[in-house]
């Protein structure tokens, strides 16, 4: 809080994600300009390598996907939505949000909101004050991170997911891009 006057951005970052995005603050700047909702910010998709598929693990490990069924905005024919499942590992927050989530009284602090505490303390916290959005499925990749691990695959693996992208097509060995 001390250093808050001296930086436009905060960011946190687990230890085993791979921030790969040459315009992740364009992408945040963008999203807070234009998304004409004062308190909502932008969270990355999470996606792991596995037996040769990229899979957006956060779309797969929680509950219900409640994707269309909150709000969403779109932005030069790019569509996010709001999230029931915040979590990225992942977040960068204006020096104006976090002001906000400062004066919010983090009445999150300390607790266990979901999953466990570190997601509490981590991503989940930012609940008490934000709306969360994230890229919408039909536009996965424009904002993500990689999980430098393969565990949520593994736990839940889902070969058949529109959430699982095949990095190799696996008859010619030529890469492919599927649509979802």
């Amino acid at each position: 809080m001390e250093k808050l006057e001296e930086f436009d951005w905060f960011l946190f970052i687990e230890d085993d994600i791979i921030l790969s995005d040459a315009f992740t603050i364009e992408k945040l700047e963008k999203f807070n300009r234009q998304s004409g909702y004062e308190n909502a910010i932008l969270y990355p998709n999470r996606y792991e390598m596995y037996q040769g598929t990229k899979r957006y693990i956060d779309l797969t490990i929680t509950q219900p996907l409640l994707i269309n069924k909150l709000s969403s905005v779109e932005i030069e024919g790019v569509k996010f939505a709001e999230f029931n499942n915040p979590h990225s590992a992942f977040y960068c927050l204006s020096s104006k949000q976090m002001k906000h989530w400062i004066k919010s009284g983090r009445l999150f602090k300390n607790q266990i909101v979901e999953v466990g505490p570190l997601e509490s303390a981590a991503t989940f916290c930012l609940l008490e004050c934000f709306s969360i959005y994230k890229p919408h499925p039909s536009n996965l990749n424009y904002f993500e991170v990689r999980h430098y691990d393969s565990k949520y695959s593994k736990l839940y693996p889902e070969p058949e997911s529109p959430y699982t992208l095949s990095a190799v097509n696996h008859s010619s060995n030529i890469a492919t891009v599927e649509n979802l």
